[in-house]
């Protein structure tokens, strides 16, 4: 299975690595081919999240087969949540038919760590401590 990584690294100062800022991993596992890209977006409010312009952090990343992950290095403690979908056609959104279900693959991190399978959680479902700690999470995509 070949992995490929995007490392994304945020500098705040020195001042917040001196406030507990951590390193966060995360890896998105079921991509169903190469094709397209799988984008992933980073929240860290509930005021922002599911809306992508008001995101913490956005990635598109080249699709591979079975996984991909990226890092982002210096985040300030916090609750998180992460999104992420196989953009098999690389036009940029989620696609789906007129009633509403995807078409493309999905999965958001989960606040208990199980697969969030009825539409898309809130943020406090899908919300994650970050603490002074590295932290890795995965992501399954799927319908």
């Amino acid at each position: 299975m070949i992995s490929k990584t995007v490392a994304a690294v945020l500098f705040y100062g020195s001042a917040l690595a001196a406030a507990g800022a951590t390193d966060l991993t995360v890896t998105i596992k079921g991509v169903p081919n190469d094709r397209g890209y799988v984008v992933s977006t980073v929240y860290n409010s509930e005021s922002s999240f599911l809306k992508r312009p008001d995101a913490f952090a956005s990635f598109r990343i080249k699709a591979s087969k079975g996984e991909v992950s990226y890092s982002l290095r210096n985040l300030p403690p916090g609750k998180y949540a992460v999104g992420a979908f196989h953009d098999a056609n690389d036009n940029g959104k989620l696609d789906a038919e007129p009633s509403g279900q995807p078409t493309e693959v999905y999965g958001f991190s989960s606040s208990n760590g199980t697969r969030i399978t009825s539409g898309p959680p809130g943020f406090a479902d899908a919300a994650f401590d970050l603490k002074d700690q590295i932290k890795m999470i995965s992501i399954d995509l799927g319908l």
